[in-house]
């Protein structure tokens, strides 16, 4: 099961120059070759730039980092492949090996060592090979006229595998498999719908540990799944029909792509207007499990995943989708939105025997854990059973916005006599979307949090959540504290800003000191062959000019 978080914007791209992106050497860094002379390497969780690369040469390809040579590569005018190191600032530097043939693309995946280079020819061939017979000539997969729209380094059976899919003057697109060992047979299948009204508008390879398929989608609005290595005889291209999908525009171009085992993403137009909407989709299920709707369309809908980070292009922006793999759970499927809402309601008394009754129809009703638990909360509350809500946060980590809101304003009216609950909700991840908190929580009340808030802080030396808390309830109300001339308001403000400056310049310290600690453990002097003292942070030495 794959769950969206909020995107956030990685930068500005300009969409005629982009060469594309691949793994850096952490899980968590990207490798974006912004132009043909501009490549750039970001870490996605912080937005941080770590690297940054410029050339005189034009790289033809995007660029990708070697795990088998700690080394960067890129492929400059199809026809050169440059080689740098890490610690490399220009690119100028780099070792160059020129080739006979043209090189369309260098691919490397972080559970493979080693990179495959993709010649124009569609031949496949690891990179440490193809650089040692660079004047070789190398037989040609595709037929003369087609071109490598795509190519892709899987894992089959623990064995590499390129899967290359070419097309040719009439449109027409072939798959074909590229073994980079004699394991497998190769694989020539043509990309057509017996019905020929029907028009392909994405594709993509899904590999599980003993599957390969392609996955395929239609402008007749279905996506279909073909094994490639079946044991079975009926391969009847596109394969086995999944379900529809009317959540995208079946008349522009879908971009594919796995997520996870179980998960492929589509990114395409919306149905209406000019915006574009990222559908995942679950096998297991056989449905659609998450939906995120962006403000512009960007046509070639470019779409990538890396570790549990999506990577889509939007306007001309490079965003960014952080995403969790969660076990699949049929509960997570009911999405609050598709429950609708009765508003028309009529309150009665019960007794204990007829409450629990219902308490059992409702648990074994189709609702989803989070909206039983806004129930129950709702209900603990009334009863001012702080006890149960401190259990019910403690026991249980699929609780809504809304319910911690409702939480924070019940504490909010006596925080000394809820100090218990409010200090476990605090130690609850803050809320995915703060306009419920705008909306739900008066300024007045949220001020007495803030000033909770701070009170915690002051009793601990730092805590990471009380800060995420604290931030939260500062950017929500940031207008009213602004427009706010309450002496009393500026001065807690200022308390806050105090302590947190305090405690930042107290961890500054402790690394400062942590740091030399460490430079003086790693000296490793003999202080007993010496006659003076000993100072491990310097070295002198004497050095004979003639």
């Amino acid at each position: 099961m794959i769950k969206l978080d909020t995107s956030f914007s990685l930068g500005s791209i300009i969409e005629s120059n982009f060469l594309g992106i691949s793994n850096d050497a952490e899980p968590d860094n990207v490798i974006v070759t912004l132009s043909k002379n501009m490549v750039t390497c970001f870490h996605m969780p912080s937005q941080n730039q770590v690297h940054c690369w410029s050339s005189s040469d034009k790289l033809s390809s995007g660029v990708i980092f070697d795990s088998l040579t700690n080394c960067y590569y890129g492929v400059f005018n199809y026809t050169r492949i440059g080689k740098w190191s890490q610690t490399s600032s220009m690119m100028k530097d780099m070792k160059k090996f020129n080739f006979t043939s043209k090189i369309i693309k260098l691919l490397t995946r972080l559970d493979y060592k080693g990179t495959v280079a993709v010649f124009e020819n569609g031949h496949c061939e690891c990179l440490k090979e193809a650089i040692g017979n660079r004047k070789k000539t190398r037989d040609a997969v595709i037929n003369d006229g087609e071109t490598i729209e795509l190519a892709k380094l899987c894992i089959f059976r623990t064995k590499a595998i390129c899967i290359i899919v070419s097309v040719d003057n009439k449109n027409i697109k072939t798959l074909r498999s590229v073994p980079l060992e004699d394991t497998f047979l190769p694989i020539n299948l043509q990309i057509s719908f017996k019905n020929k009204t029907d028009k392909l508008l994405g594709y993509c390879i899904r590999e599980n540990s003993n599957s390969l398929n392609i996955v395929t989608f239609w402008s007749n609005g279905y996506l279909y799944s073909n094994e490639l290595y079946t044991e079975s005889n009926s391969n009847d291209f596109p394969g086995k029909q999944l379900t529809e999908i009317t959540l995208v525009n079946l008349k522009k171009q879908v971009t594919l792509i796995q997520l996870s085992s179980d998960c492929i993403g589509l990114y395409g137009a919306e149905p209406k207007g000019d915006g574009a909407a990222l559908v995942v989709y679950n096998f297991h299920y056989n449905m659609v499990v998450a939906v995120q709707h962006f403000r512009i369309y960007t046509n070639p809908p470019n779409l990538w995943c890396f570790g549990n980070h999506l990577l889509l292009v939007t306007g001309q922006n490079l965003a960014v989708i952080p995403f969790t793999c969660e076990r699949n759970n049929l509960s997570l499927l009911m999405d609050n939105n598709l429950i609708k809402i009765n508003d028309k309601y009529e309150e009665i008394e019960w007794d204990s025997y007829a409450k629990q009754q219902c308490v059992d129809t409702i648990s074994a009703s189709a609702l989803s854990q989070s909206k039983l638990n806004e129930m129950i909360i709702t209900d603990h509350i009334k009863n001012n059973k702080d006890k149960s809500l401190i259990r019910l946060l403690m026991e249980n980590n699929d609780i809504s916005d809304t319910s911690l809101v409702e939480i924070l304003s019940y504490c909010s009216l006596n925080t000394s006599k809820h100090s218990n609950l409010l200090s476990k909700l605090f130690a609850y991840p803050p809320l995915n979307k703060p306009s419920c908190l705008r909306r739900q929580l008066p300024f007045e009340n949220m001020l007495i949090i803030l000033n909770t808030l701070y009170s915690l802080m002051k009793e601990k030396l730092i805590e990471e959540k009380l800060v995420d808390w604290m931030t939260l309830l500062i950017d929500c109300s940031y207008q009213q504290l602004l427009l706010s001339n309450d002496p009393n308001v500026l001065e807690l403000i200022i308390k806050i800003q105090k302590d947190i400056n305090s405690k930042c310049d107290y961890l500054d310290s402790v690394n400062n000191i942590n740091y030399t600690m460490r430079v003086i453990k790693s000296k490793n002097v003999n202080s007993k062959n010496r006659d003076g003292p000993v100072n491990n942070l310097y070295k002198i030495e004497k050095i004979n000019l003639y």
